[in-house]
C-alpha cells in the first residue's frame, strides 16, 4: 500500500523519492533523456503536493501521470513555483501538518490491509517524525503514536501477551526510544510479569554511547568481567545482544549496515562478548596487494577482534566451538533486514568453528541456523583467507592457523 510507504518517509526523502521517480521516467521513455524546461518546477510542485498528502498524490505511478498532465497544460500552471529551488520549498512546508495529514491518511483508510512488520515499523517511523516537528506531549501525537504501536501489536500479537520484548526485534533501539512511554501500553503491549516489565524497561533504556568501558569494551580490547554482585550484566540475553549488534551496525560507512558480536560461555557458566564487528572499508598495503581496499564484513571483523582479545589458541580450541555470532542488518534508521551469512563469510565462520548463528529479519524474529561440520581446512580458500588476512593486518596481529594455510595454498598453486 503506497499511502503507508510515503507515511514513512520524511519530507526531504520524500522530495528526493518524487523527482527521482520523474526522472527516471525521462530514462525509460526516450533514449535522449530530453524533458521540459520547466521539469523540475512540476516535479517541485508534485513533491509539495505529495509531502502535504493530497489525493492522487499517494504513490509513483499518481506522481507520472500528474507530471504528465501539468506539462501538457497550455496556461502553465507551475509559473507559481518554477523559481522555487527544492530547500526552499521544502523549508516552506508546514512538517507537522504534513506528516499527521499522511498519517492519518493511512489510519483513516476504510480498507486498511493487515500490514507486514515492516510496514507497521514504518508508521512508528513516521510517528517519530511528527514527534519532532512538536513533542510527545502532544496530544495530537500520542495519539498517533499509540495507533501505529496498534497496528504493529495486531502484526506481532505476542507483544500483547507472552513476549512484549520482542518489539525489540522489529524496530531499533533509537526510534522506540523516541516514543511516548504512555504509548507502549496504551498502544497494547502488556506485560505477563513484573519481571517482564522490568526487562522491557531496562532494554528500553540501554544508552551503548555513555557505557563505561567495563561494560562494552572497545574492539580489540580484552573484556573485564563483572561480579556477580553487580547489578547490571549488560550482556545477558539475544535482545541485548542483538541490541549491541545493531548499535555497531551503524558505525559502519559502507552501504549495508551490519553488526556482529560473538558471544560464548565462560567455564563458570556466564555468557560473554568475545567478538565484536560491523562493515567498513579497509585500506590495503598497496606494496603487499594490487587492491586498494577490502571491505571487511561484520563477521570477519568480529572474529579478528575476539583473536586479539583472548588469544588464537583460547578461540579455536575453547571459546569458538561453543560459541554463537548474532548477526544484524539495519533496513534505514528503523527496521532490520534479512542478514544470514554471505557465501564469504559462511565458509569463514565453518573455517573457525563457528557453527551457531542467530541473525535478524524483516518479521521480527531471530533465526537461527547451524552451519554444518567445522572445516579448518577452508581457511586456505581465498574468499576466508583474504579478508581474513586484511581484519587480523588492521588489528596488528597475527594468526598461526591462517598463515599457514595460506601459505599450503600458495604451495599447491606452484605445483
Amino acid at each position: 500500500m503506497d499511502l503507508i510507504n510515503v507515511a514513512s518517509l520524511s519530507n526531504h526523502e520524500l522530495f528526493t523519492e518524487v523527482i527521482a521517480v520523474i526522472s527516471r521516467c525521462f530514462k525509460s521513455r526516450n533514449k535522449k533523456n530530453e524533458r521540459p524546461k520547466n521539469w523540475m518546477a512540476i516535479a517541485i510542485q508534485i513533491a509539495v503536493a505529495a509531502a502535504k498528502g493530497q489525493e492522487g498524490y499517494s504513490c509513483s505511478d499518481k506522481w507520472v501521470e500528474q507530471f504528465d498532465a501539468l506539462s501538457r497544460n497550455k496556461n502553465d500552471t507551475c509559473n507559481e513555483t518554477k523559481d522555487v529551488k527544492f530547500s526552499q520549498a521544502l523549508q516552506e512546508l508546514n512538517g507537522k501538518e504534513c506528516y499527521l495529514k499522511r498519517l492519518n491518511n493511512v489510519l483513516d483508510h476504510a480498507s486498511l490491509p493487515n500490514l507486514t512488520v515492516r510496514q507497521a515499523t514504518g508508521l512508528i517511523r513516521g510517528s517519530v517524525l511528527l514527534s519532532k516537528e512538536g513533542n510527545n506531549s502532544d496530544e495530537t501525537v500520542k495519539d498517533i503514536q499509540v495507533s501505529v504501536i496498534k497496528l504493529l501489536v495486531k502484526t506481532m500479537p505476542q507483544l500483547g501477551t507472552t513476549s512484549p520484548c520482542d518489539i525489540f526485534l522489529a524496530v531499533q533501539l533509537p526510534l522506540l526510544q523516541s516514543l511516548d512511554r504512555e504509548a507502549f501500553a496504551n498502544g497494547g503491549i502488556s506485560f505477563p510479569s513484573k519481571d517482564a516489565e522490568n526487562k522491557f524497561e531496562y532494554l528500553l533504556d540501554l544508552d551503548f554511547v555513555d557505557c563505561n568501558s567495563d561494560t562494552i569494551a572497545q574492539v580489540g580490547e580484552k573484556r573485564k568481567r563483572k561480579s556477580s554482585g553487580d547489578r547490571i550484566i549488560l550482556h545477558r540475553n539475544k535482545y541485548t545482544h542483538l541490541l549491541e549488534a545493531a548499535h555497531l551496525a551503524r558505525k559502519g560507512a559502507v552501504r549495508a549496515q551490519h553488526g556482529a558480536v560473538i558471544v560464548s560461555p565462560s567455564a563458570d557458566g556466564v555468557v560473554q562478548v568475545i567478538g565484536r564487528g560491523w562493515n567498513h572499508d579497509y585500506l590495503m598495503d598497496r606494496a603487499k596487494t594490487n587492491k586498494n581496499k577490502v571491505v571487511l564484513h561484520s563477521e570477519c571483523h568480529a572474529i579478528a577482534d575476539a583473536i586479539k582479545s583472548h588469544g588464537e589458541d583460547e578461540c579455536f580450541d575453547v571459546l569458538f566451538p561453543k560459541a554463537t555470532i548474532f548477526i544484524v542488518e539495519l533496513e534505514s534508521d528503523f527496521a532490520y533486514e534479512l542478514c544470514h551469512p554471505c557465501p564469504k563469510c559462511d565458509p569463514l565462520l565453518r573455517a573457525v568453528g563457528l557453527m551457531k548463528v542467530l541473525h535478524t529479519t524483516p518479521d521480527g524474529v531471530i533465526t537461527e541456523m547451524e552451519l554444518g561440520i567445522p572445516n579448518c581446512e577452508l581457511l586456505a580458500n581465498e574468499n576466508c583467507s583474504l579478508p581474513l588476512k586484511a581484519a587480523c593486518d588492521e588489528q596488528g596481529i597475527t594468526c598461526k592457523r591462517l598463515d599457514t594455510a595460506m601459505k599450503e595454498a600458495d604451495n599447491r598453486g606452484k605445483e
